[in-house]
């Protein structure tokens, strides 16, 4: 004899009561280093939220096809009110910080390699006492620079989180300084801005260079104590598609 299957309504129910006693999943409202001040979101007047991974976003962060970024799929997934392929650098880091914590805790344990003696140490982070510096009240994007040898005045971008494709590599990057110079003088044709851009002494487009970068955001430089050799020093944090491993 066959066994009777439970109905839809049933089934469900069944559901439901196998899974009532886990906690609710709440997304949390975050500000954003750059104040969302050069963001056109989707509804400006409600706050960007975040909620904490699922079984179902990890899967989709290992299974990530070759080429995709699997940190830009999980803030995808987890992130509303937001244009995630508009996102600076400053605001994607602390949003990857922010949904390591949510997700899994305020601790984060890592290996940190003592510049010394190369020898590995453990440390544990708490993220939510890294430091997060806003931006200032004239932040705009983009800002005008002066370039000294050319004396003419540049109007110069910050990258976003599609331009990520132009920059895996320093040769890419450079190729591609065009498109964070949306203007130079009076001209914004392309090819007249590249042409120039082309011919540019080094200190002029160092200029360019620094406006392309900010210190605003999550401070991820820590201090430690090298266990082995005893050396003080000051790392980068470790931050790749393991910053969501916890085992």
């Amino acid at each position: 004899m066959q066994p009777i299957s439970p109905d839809h309504d049933t089934k469900q129910k069944i559901i439901d009561d196998l899974l009532k006693n886990l906690p609710p999943e709440t997304a949390v409202e975050v500000s954003l280093p750059s104040e969302c001040r050069v963001y056109n979101l989707p509804d400006p007047t409600a706050m960007i939220t975040l909620r904490p991974m699922t079984f179902e976003d990890e899967k989709a962060l290992v299974s990530a096809a070759k080429g995709q970024d699997p940190i830009n799929i999980i803030l995808g997934r987890c992130c509303t009110n937001l244009n995630i392929a508009e996102l600076l650098p400053m605001d994607k880091l602390y949003l990857i910080m922010k949904l390591r914590e949510i997700s899994y805790g305020d601790d984060y344990n890592t290996l940190i390699v003592c510049p010394k003696c190369k020898a590995e140490n453990p440390m544990k982070i708490l993220l939510s006492q890294l430091n997060v510096n806003p931006v200032p009240d004239d932040f705009c994007d983009p800002i005008d620079v002066h370039l000294p040898s050319l004396d003419k005045v540049a109007k110069v971008r910050l990258p976003r989180l599609k331009d990520e494709k132009y920059m895996k590599t320093t040769d890419e990057a450079l190729a591609n300084i065009w498109r964070f110079v949306p203007q130079i003088d009076d001209y914004a044709d392309t090819q007249i801005v590249a042409a120039v851009l082309q011919k540019l002494p080094i200190k002029d487009m160092r200029v360019i260079l620094k406006a392309m970068q900010t210190d605003y955001g999550v401070e991820t430089k820590v201090k430690f104590d090298c266990n082995s050799c005893g050396n003080q020093s000051v790392v980068e944090l470790p931050i790749d598609a393991n910053f969501f491993d916890v085992n």
